[in-house]
Order: C-alpha cells, then sequence, then structure tokens
C-alpha cells in the first residue's frame, strides 16, 4: 500500500513547483533581455558605420570644393600673376638705369612675385596634393620644413605609422595640424621649438603638436572666444569620432592632442 502525501510533502512539492516557474520566468525574461540586448548592439553598430560614411561623405564633399576653388585660383589668379610678372620683367628690362621709372618698376616685380608665392600658398592650403599620393606623414614632413624656414622655429616630427588610415581620417589629421602649427606662428612669440607625434596603434591613430611658446588660459580663451581655431579642430575631430585635448598655461607652452579609432575598431 502506497504511503500519503504528508501535509509537509505536499508543501515541498508546491514550493519546489513555483520555484521551477519562477526560474523558468527569469530565464525566458533573461533570454529576452540578452536579445534585445543584441538588436541594440546592431542597431549601434549600423547606427555608427552610417556616421562614418556620412562624416566620410562629408569630408569628401569639403575636400572637393576645396580642390575646385584651387583649381580657379589657378586658373584664373596665379596664371593672370605669372602673366603679369612676366611683362614687368620684360619693362624692367627696357627702363634706362638709373630712371625713377625702374625702381617703381622693380617694386611692381618684387610684389608681384610674392603675389605669385602667396598664391600658390593657398592652393597648397586647399588642397596638398601630396596627402592623395604619397600620405599625411610625407606632407607634415614637407610643410615642417617649411615653417622652421619661415619661422626660425626648431621641428621636429616623430612618426610610428607604418600603415594608412582611411582618406577622411588623413585628410582630418592634416587640417588639425596645420591649423595648430597656424596658430603658433599666430600666437606663440617666443617659441623655439615644436614636437609633433603621429602614432598608429592596433586600433587608432594619435596626433600630438606642442610649442613651448608663452602658452594661454585655455579655459579664459573659451570663455572670450578667443581661441583661434580650437573650436574648429576639435569639430573636425569629432566628425570622425575623435577625442580633441588642447593643454596650456601661460608660461608652459600649449599642446594638441587628437585621438581617432580607425573604423570598425574600438577606440
Amino acid at each position: 500500500m502506497l504511503p500519503m502525501d504528508t501535509d509537509d510533502g505536499r508543501v515541498k512539492k508546491t514550493f519546489d513547483g513555483l520555484l521551477r516557474e519562477q526560474l523558468l520566468i527569469y530565464a525566458r525574461e533573461l533570454g529576452e533581455h540578452v536579445q534585445k540586448e543584441r538588436q541594440l548592439q546592431g542597431v549601434l553598430s549600423e547606427r555608427e558605420q552610417q556616421l562614418r560614411k556620412l562624416a566620410a561623405a562629408t569630408i569628401a564633399a569639403q575636400e572637393k570644393e576645396r580642390q575646385w576653388i584651387a583649381c580657379e585660383v589657378h586658373d584664373r589668379i596665379a596664371q593672370a600673376l605669372v602673366s603679369i610678372y612676366h611683362q614687368l620683367q620684360i619693362l624692367e628690362s627696357a627702363t634706362p638705369g638709373g630712371d625713377i621709372q625702374l625702381e617703381i618698376v622693380q617694386r611692381a616685380t618684387a610684389l608681384v612675385k610674392e603675389a605669385i608665392s602667396e598664391t600658390r600658398n593657398i592652393m597648397t592650403d586647399l588642397h596638398p596634393p601630396v596627402l592623395d599620393e604619397f600620405g599625411v606623414v610625407p606632407l607634415m614632413e614637407e610643410e615642417l620644413g617649411r615653417f622652421q624656414r619661415d619661422t626660425g622655429i626648431q621641428a621636429t616630427l616623430v612618426a610610428d605609422y607604418q600603415v594608412r588610415a582611411p582618406r577622411e581620417i588623413e585628410v582630418v589629421l592634416y587640417r588639425i595640424f596645420h591649423e595648430a602649427l597656424t596658430n603658433i606662428r599666430r600666437h606663440a612669440r617666443g617659441a623655439k621649438n615644436v614636437r609633433v607625434a603621429i602614432d598608429r596603434t592596433g586600433d587608432s591613430i594619435d596626433l600630438m603638436v606642442a610649442d613651448d611658446g608663452p602658452g594661454f588660459d585655455v579655459g579664459a580663451a573659451a570663455k572670450t572666444r578667443h581661441i583661434g581655431g580650437l573650436m574648429s579642430m576639435r569639430h573636425r575631430a569629432e566628425i570622425v569620432g575623435g577625442r580633441f585635448e588642447i593643454k596650456s598655461n601661460r608660461g608652459q607652452g600649449a599642446t594638441v592632442a587628437v585621438s581617432v579609432a580607425l573604423p570598425g575598431e574600438s577606440g
């Protein structure tokens, strides 16, 4: 004869049943939560890819416009200046020596020659052909050499950059680098050294531009908007999902730092 369930046995069976039911509910909710997390990650990943594509398209459009302007400057301004320069040279050779007109022509020739040089610099700034063909590091080397000759400031470049990044990232890095040098020319009076470093690790690219000039109060500059091209540099970095930082104090120089995660990598 089978034993009858006691009250304790019935309670235990009821408790076990409720426990199993709660565990099943918890497992089902956990599974739904994991599925939603995966779906959300997929949406975020897709969103990130869309933002990167939009950033690349934006930068490409900006660079295309810059290239068009550079071509227009070359065809409509530089060529005309070169023609004027040649005509002035002819006029200079035909003007008698010692004549005041010769002095005027010589001054005009020098001014036109300077204008041609500045026009070519503007064209290079708008669309540097070295960037497309050789990459950002050779372009930095070229520009730092010109910067050192023009300013007398010792400029050094340290590069650990074996594999080129996508073009839109190189464009942003170059534009930030160029703007940093421009700020040093304008504001870092008394600077004797500029150090530039670009480093590509497995998942990001880091750029640093540092000078030993007089420095400035970053907070005060931001409040008074006397901050040069710093906001422009920050905006460029953010377009490609990068981080931008400026460090400076009066009497301690200034350092611009940018870090950009590579597409498909975590940063």
